[in-house]
């Protein structure tokens, strides 16, 4: 690919590259390639003001919508044909149909039913993410591989490498090395970047810095593969060398190194880092769709630094945008959707059920953030038929994914005798777990808890002094604003 754009002589934080694409919050997502509000934000405070979001179709079925599901189906073919893994286009259409995010299952498999490839993956590697390893040969799991195989038998590359991990590990069907390596081998044969990217990753031959000397990994690299660029840049030594391969992988269009180098370019040269933005979201990288969305949803249209950027202020585009990243599988934007349906914000009604959609999306994606506000909706039953269950498996994934906040939140549940038999001392000696993690607000509760006393722990009011002056050491007053609330009103968690 030609240069587009002039990539910058960029400083950069050493840890910039590992943690570009991991913001979740709005106000987090802004600032991560803006330069800093306290220097940059006028003085006075601005109110956000958002136009309300278009309603969502009355039929969001594709029959509903047949000129919009021809174009969709078009472009399903474009992409089996040319054997693309860019889904963006088709989720536009149904999102521009519909304004509802979770339309396109039914899209998707309406076109697998006709028989189209792309829709066969899409639809059978949904259903196969992140499967128990209790149900790996369930019905539903076997005719999900099922449609991965039948996409990939059609020349589908990308179904060809879901059917070798499936083989690899024996979900939906037997495990067969063999017959994995053969289905890698035939997806690696067509010259695509990516199978060839995925061969090295599998076989152990792409996992470290020095592994770019590996004659395999040099060869990827001399013909121009940008995934392993991008890979490697992010196991540098040191900063300047995991940024001289960004650039690299940049030059040849990885939109992730783009969006990445965007985000480091952020502090000095925000018109810069703008435009690199704007590239890779040309070149359709979700990560790209989430911050171009969420800085086009900024609240004030004459924001100095957003005209300096080049940003111009449009809420409903930006609310598009974030959509569109959700439904290509931004874990970031399906938390940020999922909080602005549960509290009803920045120009969308409030919706619960639908917040936990999202919620529960991003959950299934791997996302620990979203799988603890999806637990505790669940745990208490908030907006959705109450499961203290499914609720309880929810927050204890997150903890054991180092979630301070889903710690708190099993100490609730336990304080609460929620799923479980009430025990106070027992969930004492969880908070002080979560404020050992780091989670500041952890001795207030401790506080709260202290003070009320509960099963197998009597009230302690000098105890709970205690507690609230370790939490003034890090929130200040806010730690005793906090406590008399809990006092006054109970504790009563939401996302």
């Amino acid at each position: 690919m030609s240069r587009v754009l002039p990539l910058l002589a960029l400083s950069l934080l050493p840890a910039a590259a590992q943690h570009a694409a991991d913001d979740l919050a709005f106000s987090e997502a802004v600032r991560q390639f803006l330069p800093e509000p306290a220097t940059a934000m006028p003085e006075k405070k601005v109110e956000l003001s958002f136009t309300p979001d278009s309603p969502r179709a009355a039929d969001t079925s594709p029959d509903a919508h047949p000129e919009a599901y021809a174009r969709f189906a078009a472009h399903l073919e474009t992409i089996t044909k040319e054997n693309l893994y860019d889904f963006s286009l088709p989720l536009r259409e149904v999102l521009e149909a519909t304004n509802d995010e979770f339309a396109v299952m039914a899209w998707m498999e309406k076109a697998a039913a006709a028989g189209n490839a792309a829709a066969c993956q899409f639809v059978g590697d949904r259903r196969l993410t992140r499967v128990p390893k209790d149900k790996l040969q369930t019905p539903e799991v076997k005719a999900a591989y099922e449609m991965v195989r039948k996409a990939s038998d059609a020349g589908y590359d990308a179904a060809k490498i879901n059917v070798c991990m499936c083989m690899q590990t024996g979900i939906g069907t037997r495990k067969d090395e063999e017959a994995a390596r053969k289905y890698m081998f035939e997806a690696c044969r067509s010259g695509n970047l990516i199978p060839r990217f995925k061969w090295l990753q599998m076989t152990g031959r792409l996992a470290t810095w020095e592994d770019r000397e590996r004659p395999e990994v040099a060869a990827e690299i001399k013909r121009g593969n940008h995934h392993v660029l991008f890979y490697l840049s992010r196991r540098a030594p040191n900063p300047a060398e995991g940024v001289a391969m960004l650039r690299e992988a940049a030059e040849k269009g990885n939109p992730e190194a783009l969006y990445t180098l965007s985000a480091m370019a952020s502090k000095n040269a925000p018109k810069e880092s703008f435009a690199l933005l704007k590239e890779a979201v040309r070149l359709h990288s979700a990560d790209a769709f989430f911050a171009l969305g969420t800085a086009m949803t900024d609240g004030d249209p004459n924001n100095p630094v957003l005209k300096e950027a080049g940003v111009k202020h449009n809420d409903v585009a930006g609310r598009a945008f974030i959509k569109l990243s959700a439904m290509m599988g931004n874990v970031g934007a399906s938390f940020w959707l999922g909080t602005m349906n549960y509290h009803g914000k920045c120009g969308i009604a409030q919706d619960k059920a639908r917040a936990f959609l999202h919620f529960d999306h991003g959950a299934l994606a791997g996302n620990a953030t979203c799988g603890t506000a999806a637990g505790l909706m669940l745990l208490r039953g908030l907006g959705i038929p109450q499961d203290t269950h499914k609720g309880l498996y929810y927050l204890n994934v997150a903890a054991n994914a180092g979630v301070p906040h889903a710690v708190i939140l099993l100490a609730y549940a336990q304080h609460s005798g929620l799923g479980m038999p009430a025990d106070t001392k027992s969930a004492c000696k969880l908070l002080q777990e979560a404020a050992a993690l780091g989670q500041k607000r952890a001795y207030v509760y401790l506080a709260y808890l202290t003070a009320k006393g509960g099963a197998r722990l009597s009230p302690d009011a000098k105890m709970a002094e205690r507690y609230v002056r370790l939490a003034r050491l890090d929130l200040q007053d806010e730690a005793q604003e906090l406590f008399d609330k809990l006092m006054a009103e109970g504790w009563n968690p939401e996302p």
